[in-house]
């Protein structure tokens, strides 16, 4: 039965992080993927130098191992570099969005009240929103690292899923209109 609520949970959690998203029109940074398989090569490289210096060492060979201990040097400031370059990446791109964080909402608001009219002022329909809004950033959160690693497959899953959460708001909606119409 764990077993069973586990998934149940996962899944849930997956359908929640979507929804928030899409409902607020999420322009989240796009994942560092070069910077990631930079980064992932150079510690490669990192292990191969230890590699090579412990072979030199055992050999006994001391010019053969001031060589890869330089080699190492070199590798590991490389990483280091790449490591630094990542970071401020993201952190431009993270004050990007905050920067037009307000004129994003405004926008997406606006939008909202235009295709839905009165019915957003609705208590049923406000908790219709908090629930998908929640899903759906649960989902693309799971979307961005899926992403981020390289995980084409989950990536496709977690689109699906987000098609889902996306028909189930718009029929709930709807619902909520209609009975707002035969009032």
């Amino acid at each position: 039965m764990g077993r069973l609520k586990r998934q149940f949970a996962v899944l849930s959690a997956v359908i929640a992080v979507g929804c928030f998203a899409l409902v607020a029109g999420a322009q989240t940074p796009p994942a560092g993927g070069k910077d990631r398989k930079e980064i992932r090569e150079d510690r490669k490289e990192i292990r191969e130098d230890k590699k090579e210096l412990r072979e030199a060492l055992k050999k006994g060979d001391k010019e053969e191992a001031r060589e890869a201990r330089e080699e190492l040097r070199e590798d590991r400031k490389e990483l280091r570099e790449d490591r630094k370059e990542a970071r401020e990446d993201k952190k431009d791109r993270i004050e990007d969005l905050r920067q037009t964080r307000k004129e994003r909402r405004l926008d997406r608001l606006k939008k909202w009240r235009e295709k839905w009219g009165d019915i957003a002022n609705r208590p049923n329909v406000k908790a219709e929103v908090k629930v998908h809004a929640r899903r759906m950033a649960r989902l693309n959160h799971m979307r961005r690292l899926a992403d981020a690693n390289g995980k084409t497959e989950l990536v496709a899953r977690i689109d699906k899923l987000i098609e889902r959460e996306q028909a189930r708001h718009t029929a709930a909606l709807e619902r909520f209109k209609a009975e707002g119409d035969k009032k």
